[in-house]
């Protein structure tokens, strides 16, 4: 059979006649005949092997090293026997013998012949019950370790031999790790050392809190392997060991329904209890998983109580010093939420956006290509963005809050003052041309994406290229129409093309028609009929909904909402001057009329009425 690092071995095939003695190279251990090797690990190697004196066949575990081991080595081996030793229940391996020849520990121990429950997962996931009847029966074991003040350290799949049935009995092996309670067990290992494996450990293991470790451990392990049963894969993956224990420190593992919806939630809430960061959220006691497994097999309430998504969010900002005060912007692709961060809880604007928008791989790669274009951005009345990152399966960004809010809270049903609306976006005109001259593009302009300063100066925020903060373009089947009618007309046309400068100046005239008009260009009952509209229909001229209109600021409205986007104005600068000079020859005709209508009507008199 295939060597692995545990004792999983070939079912027994009875007596067999001895050997002429030991293969070159095995070691000769009095009262055994070895047959052969069949598991490696870190410490030690197994063998299987003939107990002479009852003719039972055994695992027989000595030193990897031998002779050549050192103090610590030998030291942690004979713990691992004397902790195995110390184990009288079914579901542990058992030890048969400890003995020590030629200066060198070894045990004997049972010989499962059923191979490891690595093996039998496979990559697969499990049925839900026989899982939790698994992990309830190895919650139980893992009680009597505890009792017996010994903490495994290192549970996980191929630590787990299957005795075969029927019933398949679960055995738990390798004490290679584990720390008694009752004694200074892990003098041999130094404080900060990482002990165990990544997929499987703790936090408190993988950030080396050697004093810290205690049963909840072995919870934590046991709600991995569940994890692994239910889903086919362990809680956290990586490619390499140290993005793995970031992983195992700082990430929340994907809840289990995501990956298959056919989990029952009962068993997610108490694989995720069993995960928690913090040991003091786990599961007091082995024994209470146990409990809560049982009242799931019985088709009972469960005792652990799953954390709303609300709860799940501000956990996870929490952990990155985040504290979510309330939501202060909501879109069909983000939330926005106003947190404090830091001991001096500087105000900040955090949206996160929908789960499953993006993967972490493309978000990452969106933030590469951002770092590259944000020095360029560097303007006072851009929103800077403080930091981007991670949390449970969705993307978020951390950035200044503007306490003034979006334009869109001022656009209150009725059309902006004319004067005012010029004005505001001469000034986003003005800071779109300062972005065209350092090449980039805004690509995402509309009335949310405009904030207001506490003095009524605007500010871009969510940027299309930079960090990729405009994740996905809204398509035909959105629930969204109206955040599909602020396309412009040849994003539409083709989602995967870049904007580009004439797609600003696309932006700033609907922003500018819905100032003049309160109500957006285009929008029909859905989001296909908004997409056609986009592409096919005029905006209704804005002289329809304003009074206050000129010709000239309509046909100039209209120019930059040309379907053609090289009928555009052919800048921002020239959009930005344009409405300037709008401004000024409005302004000097409402100052003028007062004075007209002030002039006293000359009378006629004499001859006639």
């Amino acid at each position: 059979m295939a060597k692995g690092e545990h004792p999983m071995t070939e079912p027994t095939t009875g007596d067999r006649p001895p050997t002429p003695g030991p293969a070159p190279g095995w070691p000769m251990v009095p009262g055994y005949e070895i047959l052969e090797e069949i598991g490696r690990g870190g410490m030690g190697v197994v063998y299987k092997a003939r107990q002479l004196n009852t003719q039972r066949l055994v695992a027989l575990k000595r030193l990897r090293d031998g002779a050549l081991a050192g103090q610590a080595e030998r030291a942690r081996f004979r713990i691992e026997a004397e902790v195995a030793g110390r184990m009288r229940h079914a579901n542990f391996v058992q030890i048969y013998e400890v003995g020590e020849h030629d200066g060198q520990t070894y045990f004997a121990m049972e010989l499962v012949d059923g191979g490891g429950l690595d093996k039998w997962i496979d990559g697969q996931p499990r049925p839900a019950l026989p899982s939790a009847e698994l992990i309830r029966t190895l919650a139980l074991a893992v009680q009597h370790a505890h009792m017996q003040h010994v903490v495994h350290r290192d549970l996980k799949p191929a630590n787990i031999l299957l005795a075969a049935g029927p019933p398949t009995i679960p055995k738990i092996t390798d004490f290679g790790l584990a720390k008694r309670l009752d004694s200074n067990s892990t003098a041999w290992t130094q404080d900060g050392a990482v002990l165990g494996t990544a997929s499987y450990m703790s936090p408190e293991q993988a950030a080396g809190q050697i004093q810290d470790v205690g049963p909840a451990a072995d919870i934590y392990a046991l709600g991995a392997i569940l994890y692994e049963l239910l889903t086919g894969r362990p809680p956290f993956q990586a490619d390499s060991w140290n993005q793995l224990l970031q992983k195992v420190l700082h990430d929340e593992p994907t809840p289990p329904t995501r990956l298959h919806s056919s989990v029952p939630v009962d068993l997610e809430t108490i694989c995720l209890k069993c995960l928690e960061k913090e040991a003091s959220r786990r599961y007091d006691s082995a024994e209470a998983l146990a409990d809560d497994l049982s009242r799931f097999l019985d088709a009972r309430p469960v005792a652990a109580v799953a954390l709303s998504p609300a709860e799940r969010l501000a956990r996870l900002a929490a952990r990155d010093g985040y504290q979510l005060v309330r939501e202060i912007g909501r879109g069909p692709r983000s939330i926005v939420y106003l947190a404090h961060h830091g001991p001096l809880r500087q105000p900040l604007a955090v949206k996160v956006f929908r789960t499953g928008l993006c993967s972490r791989e493309e978000w990452e790669a969106r933030l590469q290509r951002g770092a590259e274009q944000w020095p360029l951005l560097a303007h006072p009345h851009v929103v800077a963005v403080q930091r981007a990152g991670w949390w449970d399966g969705a993307a978020f960004l951390a950035m200044e809050h503007v306490a003034g809010g979006s334009l869109t809270a001022r656009l209150t049903g009725r059309p902006y003052p004319l004067m005012q609306a010029l004005e505001l976006v001469a000034q986003l005109a003005e800071i779109v041309s300062y972005l065209h001259r350092q090449g980039a593009v805004h690509g995402n302009l509309k009335p949310s994406n405009v904030l207001l300063a506490a003095d009524g100066i605007p500010r871009l925020t969510d940027f299309h290229l930079t960090a990729g903060l405009s994740l996905a373009s809204p398509s035909a089947d959105d629930a969204d129409a109206t955040g599909c009618g602020y396309l412009a007309p040849e994003l539409v046309r083709d989602p995967a093309a870049e904007p580009r400068f004439y797609t600003d100046i696309y932006g700033l005239g609907l922003i500018l028609y819905e100032l003049l008009t309160c109500r957006a260009p285009f929008a029909g009952h859905n989001a296909q009929e908004t997409l056609e509209f986009v592409c096919s229909q005029e905006p209704v001229p804005p002289t329809q909904f304003n009074s206050q209109m000129t010709p000239q600021l309509e046909s100039f409205c209209l120019q930059c909402l040309a379907k053609n986007p090289w009928k555009r104005p052919e800048r921002a600068y020239n959009v930005q001057t344009r409405l300037r000079q709008l401004r000024d020859t409005f302004g000097s005709w409402t100052t003028s009329k007062p004075a007209e209508r002030a002039r006293p009507r000359r009378i006629k008199r004499g001859g006639g009425s």
